[in-house]
């Protein structure tokens, strides 16, 4: 007999280890304060390839006088502990690292311009650099310039900031929650772009040279991870949705060299559609390429035409470990091969491995024996299944998918079409020795059999 009161704290405890808003951190100095031990780490869940990170880092270490580099991956892969995982090999390299989360300065569902999209990125970097070295009162943060850059060039009545007499609040506060104070922002700096970008490079120039005094290093790298970039996407209706990802491509393709901000070292996460975008994108930015993170290494290699990909053993166990490692109960509730097939049916997504095992785990209570019956992990599935419903233009282009095993992207006019499919998992990205798609596994029957 399964016993309430015994299971209920195991539970919990593998809810709170499974939380996929913690990623792992690595090092004594974590930039972030909600990761877990790298303990918990496994290598290779990506592939057998030198570590991306490792190739990211190298590469930022031979560069002189700064850089800017793009950082992709489908949600769920692991892109923030893959950002921890690289500040702390740049940091055995001398450098100081600092990391910005955009989703606390930046409303991430709304279109996004080069002015916000700068004030939100340098105002990050201003708390940042203050909270690791102290309030320097001779020293002018980035939001207090941008306050003095808007009462001088904009009529800043008018744009109805919300707070008190806090200006850095009051700005951060309003950019993030007030859409009607980012569009008049918006509208207000389109014509005064260049002031801006010559307040941000005097700020950064003047930032890495105090960074640089304090560290008694005058040659000291800085760099900046900015994280959470990838989540810009729109809401509501297929029109505004359009406008988020057209001004996506327009601040990484139009505005690239407004992000070169020397010396600083900039590593900016972006949506993985814009990998569409990779031959003319990449060669605007450090590097000459889009650092692109793939899903969990699931499968063998990319198939042929027309061929279901091969399941990975290595990858899969390897999914198996990182729930072992921050739950070693889990075989309490499931076997090995009800582990292996929820690993398998996520895609190499962590984020949703870890849903459908916290979905499942919580009907342990209410079974009459452990493990779990296959019914909970229908159950689970389905609940997943249920968050990607398949219209049928949507069910023709991963059909197209399933037999090319290519980016269903017939133009650059479609790409707000390529991104939905991409934001929405419906198509995973993967690599082995070259990218390429899938089909979520949960949707390959269903789309395979045309209803």
């Amino acid at each position: 007999m399964i016993d309430p009161t015994a299971l209920r704290p195991k539970i919990k405890k593998c809810l709170n280890a499974l939380d996929a808003t913690k990623p792992v951190v690595f090092g004594d100095h974590p930039l972030i304060e909600r990761g877990v031990s790298q303990e918990l780490y496994v290598e290779g869940l990506h592939g057998s390839e030198r570590a991306l990170v490792q190739v990211l880092a190298d590469r930022i270490d031979f560069d002189e006088g700064g850089g800017t580099y793009l950082f992709s991956g489908n949600r769920g892969t692991g892109k923030t502990t893959e950002l921890m995982r690289l500040a702390e090999m740049l940091r055995g390299f001398g450098c100081e690292v600092f990391y910005v989360d955009m989703a606390e300065y930046l409303n991430l569902t709304m279109a996004v311009e080069i002015t916000d999209f700068l004030i939100s990125m340098l105002g990050g970097l201003s708390e940042k650099v203050e909270q690791r070295f102290g309030d320097d009162p001779a020293r002018t943060g980035f939001f207090e310039r941008v306050w003095n850059f808007l009462q001088s060039e904009v009529k800043i009545d008018e744009l109805g900031l919300e707070g008190g007499d806090d200006i850095k609040a009051s700005l951060k506060m309003s950019l993030r929650e007030n859409p009607t104070f980012k569009q008049k922002l918006q509208e207000s700096t389109r014509g005064h772009v260049a002031k801006l970008m010559q307040e941000s490079r005097q700020f950064v120039e003047s930032t890495v040279e105090y960074i640089r005094q304090q560290s008694g290093d005058p040659a000291k790298k800085v760099v900046l991870l900015l994280d959470s970039v990838e989540r810009l996407r729109g809401v509501g209706d297929s029109e505004d949705v359009g406008k988020v990802f057209k001004s996506v491509e327009t601040i990484f393709s139009g505005h690239a060299d407004k992000l070169r901000l020397s010396p600083l070292y900039l590593v900016c996460t972006v949506p993985p559609y814009l990998t569409a975008l990779a031959g003319s994108l990449a060669a605007l930015y450090s590097g000459g390429r889009i650092y692109m993170l793939p899903s969990v290494h699931v499968y063998e290699n990319r198939p042929e035409d027309g061929k279901a990909p091969v399941p990975s053993p290595t990858g899969l166990n390897a999914m198996v470990e990182v729930v072992g490692r921050r739950f070693p109960e889990w075989s309490q509730f499931f076997t090995g091969e009800q582990l292996l097939r929820l690993a398998a049916n996520s895609g190499g997504d962590l984020r949703d491995f870890f849903r459908m095992v916290g979905l499942s785990i919580t009907e342990a209570l209410y079974q009459t024996s452990l493990p779990l019956p296959d019914s909970v992990l229908n159950a689970a599935e389905s609940a997943l299944r249920n968050d990607m419903p398949l219209a049928d233009d949507d069910r023709q282009k991963l059909s197209r998918v399933l037999n090319t095993h290519e980016r269903p992207l017939e133009s650059l006019d479609k790409l707000p079409d390529f991104a939905r499919l991409i934001e929405g998992k419906y198509l995973l990205n993967y690599r082995n020795g070259v990218d390429w798609y899938d089909v979520h596994p949960l949707l390959r029957d269903s789309v395979a059999r045309g209803g």
